[in-house]
Parts: structure tokens; C-alpha cells; sequence
């Protein structure tokens, strides 16, 4: 694949209401990409966060480090208006930076039917999640609410992909979850987070190259696999074997980062098969989610980050971290 890349978070709202970064300093975000660069053997970023001004420092920092910018804004739970003016931000964002050499593509959105609101009945992107898992209510509720969810997406990505060609000249795409039905003739690329887990592992392949038949080039935006034993099964609800309330994981989870490696890898392969023009690992690193000398209570076990955070800024690479720096060394 040609492009080799990483997602790196620079802060969003958490489905505990937190933030997934509440304090990022200018030189962690120096180090950390400095790190996917050099460390990693990344030749892409993909910078997701709901404040503009981190994002266009890390894009600033990224595009020094000779990384292939991608910008994607998310606000978890903002409405219409509010994502779209987002996204036109960014825009702006990108446009400067491709204008001064970058190369830049801007990610107008990321599993919108679920982050945004007014796509699907729920106050939170926590409730809309749960939702989605629960077809036995979501036909019900989508009903009562009134809503027709593919009319309204289909018109939002359409209005968010004018108002972003307005302002930027670069390519343009979508991260769109394996559930949205997307008309990508809006977009320059075919984005997918292209999770794997047991209900889709027997036609992952067919997924992939079923989207690189429609013509254009198709990237990962997302892909990834949490840190313990089984965590493949759910894949990208891997995270869900954390106890919020608790603040320890379920028991029986049992942490596995050869096991994530692996996974990683597999999905690596099974890209490259199918042709795909590059992928985006999730994630580079997930403070939200601390290590902990107690199993029970590291929550690490439950990400899907390349480098294993500790209390006070201390962070170490997994093997994941190790397993995907090699594989993109190679040609």
C-alpha cells in the first residue's frame, strides 16, 4: 500500500462525557508525531479532534515531519450546523497547508449517522451506539422519532462536501462506518474504518474489494484491534470491556498485545490483497485509557493504541507499536 499511516487524536468528547485529551501540550504533540514518523515509519497522519486550533498545530507539526496530512473533524454530538462549520474550518485549515506544499486531504466527517446529531434517534453518540447494536429497536425507534436517517445523511454529506470544495482545492473524502450507504461520487477517495470483528470476518475480503471495484482508490481510515485475548471478535467495539462506572475492566479480560499485533497485521494483509491505497492505523496513543500495576484496573488492555500510556505523561511501546513499524519499513 502507499500510504502507511497512523491516527493520532488531539481531543474529543468521550461517551462518558469527558475528553478523550483534556490537556495536550505543543510539544507532546511535537514528540508524539516526531515518533509516528521516526518511530513508526509512518508516511500519512490522520489528525482527528474537535478543537481547530489543535488540529492546525498538528497538521502544522505533521507536515515538518513530511507526513501526508489528513485532517478530520470530529464533534461528538454537535448538530448540523455546528459539524458543518467544523468541517469549513478545516477546510480553511488544509487549503493553507496545501497551498504552502502539504500534502493534504480533508476528511469531511467520521461515522456521522452515529456522531452527529439528528441522523438516528439518541441523545448521545454513546446512545446512538448502542442503538445501532440493538436492530431489534432501531427500526422501532427510528420510526417513533419520526426520522428518515438515509435521507437526512445523504443531504448532510452532500452539503458538507460543497461547502468544503468551496474553500479547498485538495482531495476529499469520508470515514464512513461499514454500515452507511455513501455516494462517493461526492469524494476524491473511498474512505472506510474498516473494522473486523467475528460477524464480518468470513466476507471482510469481499467488503474490501467490492469497494475497489467501484473505480477509485479506497483507504482504511480506521482500522485496529484492542488489547486483550478475543478483543478481534468485537473489533472496533473492543473498548467496551471497560466497567465506566468501576473504572476497571470486566472480568475475565485478560491482556494479550501479541494478540492485537497479529490481528493488525492480518488486516494488514488482507488490505494489501485487495488492493486498497493505503490504511490508517487506530490509534497512535490513548491517554483516556491509563495502564495500571493492577490487570483489573489497566484500562490500556481495553485500546486500541499503539503505545501503552501511564499516569503522568509516561508512555511505552506495545508490540503492536514494534509489528507495525517493521511492516512499514518494507516497500
Amino acid at each position: 500500500m502507499r500510504l502507511k499511516g497512523v491516527c493520532y487524536d488531539t481531543g474529543i468528547a468521550t461517551v462518558r462525557g469527558g475528553s478523550t485529551r483534556p490537556e495536550l501540550a505543543a510539544g507532546v504533540v511535537e514528540d508524539e508525531i516526531r515518533d509516528i514518523a521516526t518511530g513508526v515509519h509512518a508516511n500519512a497522519i490522520r489528525i482527528s479532534g474537535d478543537d481547530p486550533d489543535r488540529i492546525a498545530h498538528a497538521a502544522a507539526v505533521a507536515a515538518r515531519q513530511g507526513l501526508q496530512v489528513w485532517l478530520s473533524p470530529m464533534l461528538p454530538n454537535a448538530d448540523a450546523e455546528a459539524t458543518r462549520e467544523a468541517i469549513a474550518e478545516c477546510a480553511r485549515v488544509s487549503e493553507r497547508l496545501r497551498a504552502s506544499g502539504a500534502r493534504t486531504t480533508l476528511v469531511i466527517g467520521c461515522e456521522l449517522s452515529v456522531f452527529m446529531a439528528g441522523i438516528m434517534p439518541g441523545a448521545t453518540h454513546g446512545d446512538r451506539l448502542a442503538l445501532l447494536s440493538d436492530p431489534a429497536r432501531l427500526m422501532s425507534e427510528v420510526i417513533g422519532a419520526g426520522l428518515d436517517p438515509s435521507a437526512v445523511f445523504a443531504d448532510f454529506l452532500a452539503s458538507a462536501a460543497a461547502a468544503a470544495r468551496a474553500v479547498f482545492r485538495g482531495p476529499l473524502t469520508y470515514a464512513a462506518g461499514v454500515w452507511e450507504e455513501v455516494d462517493w461520487s461526492l469524494f476524491d477517495v473511498v474512505g472506510i474504518d474498516a473494522y473486523r470483528d467475528a460477524g464480518n470476518r468470513a466476507t471482510y475480503p469481499e467488503m474490501l474489494r467490492a469497494l475497489v471495484a467501484g473505480g477509485k482508490p479506497v483507504v482504511a481510515t480506521e482500522f485496529g484491534c484492542s488489547t486483550w485475548r478475543g478483543a478481534a471478535d468485537l473489533g472496533g467495539m473492543g473498548w467496551t470491556v471497560v466497567d465506566g462506572a468501576a473504572g476497571r475492566l470486566r472480568d475475565g479480560v485478560i491482556r494479550d498485545e501479541p494478540g492485537q499485533a497479529a490481528e493488525l497485521i492480518v488486516l494488514l494483509d488482507q488490505m494489501d490483497e485487495a488492493g486498497l491505497e493505503g490504511a490508517f492505523v487506530y490509534t497512535y496513543v490513548a491517554p483516556s485509557y491509563p495502564s495500571d500495576p493492577d490487570p483489573a484496573r489497566d484500562l490500556d488492555t481495553a485500546s486500541f493504541a499503539l503505545v501503552r500510556s501511564w499516569p503522568h505523561g509516561r508512555t511505552e511501546p506495545k508490540a503492536a507499536y514494534r509489528t507495525v513499524a517493521d511492516r512499514y519499513l518494507q516497500p
